[in-house]
């Protein structure tokens, strides 16, 4: 399944689910979906996440909601969103963790897109790639489910995975 179909299947599912003005209305889907891509000239790596902004925000900063919402993130909220991933969505490349890096966000409606990436990232034949993702499996157990596309030409074409709680990582030798 591509980015684009786990985006609209998140964006249709907050239309339905949520409220755009109060963050306490419960939805019961609970899901991410990110995609990983190399570029293979820029030697880099960017990342590309989709959350429910009011499942999200809270484990974050109790205030995030709000300041998601009008688009208006500080510094301070960035940072926090940084760490986040950098302790919850690990990402390993020959044993070495990269450093991803807060690029950018928008909202649509209840979804917040979370960009990051890491420069100088050279794969080659015989690298392995591994993945943990536990993106809010503290809130919300054996309910949340993070949908991960791979597009990591030319070794890892339109790969799929998705993290449960028993089962949040992933392997792959170039």
């Amino acid at each position: 399944m591509t980015l684009k179909l786990h985006y609209i299947l998140l964006l249709i599912a907050s239309m339905f689910f949520s409220s755009p003005t109060e963050q306490s209305v419960a939805h019961p889907i609970k899901l991410t979906s990110s995609e990983i891509k190399y570029d293979a000239k820029t030697k880099s790596i960017q990342m590309r996440c989709n959350v429910f902004i009011d499942d999200f925000t809270p484990v974050i900063n109790p205030t995030l909601f709000i300041r998601a919402k009008q688009e208006s993130l500080t510094e301070e909220d960035k940072k926090g969103i940084e760490q986040y991933f950098q302790q919850k969505y690990r990402i390993y490349i020959n044993n070495r963790q990269l450093s991803l890096s807060f690029e950018d966000y928008t909202i649509k409606e209840n979804v917040m897109t979370i960009a990051f990436s890491e420069n100088y990232a050279e794969l080659k034949k015989g690298d392995e790639i591994y993945i943990e993702n536990e993106l809010l499996f503290e809130e919300f157990d054996y309910q949340q489910s993070n949908w991960i596309s791979f597009n990591m030409p030319p070794f890892l074409l339109n790969k799929n995975f998705e993290s449960k709680m028993d089962n949040s990582t992933y392997s792959h030798e170039f």
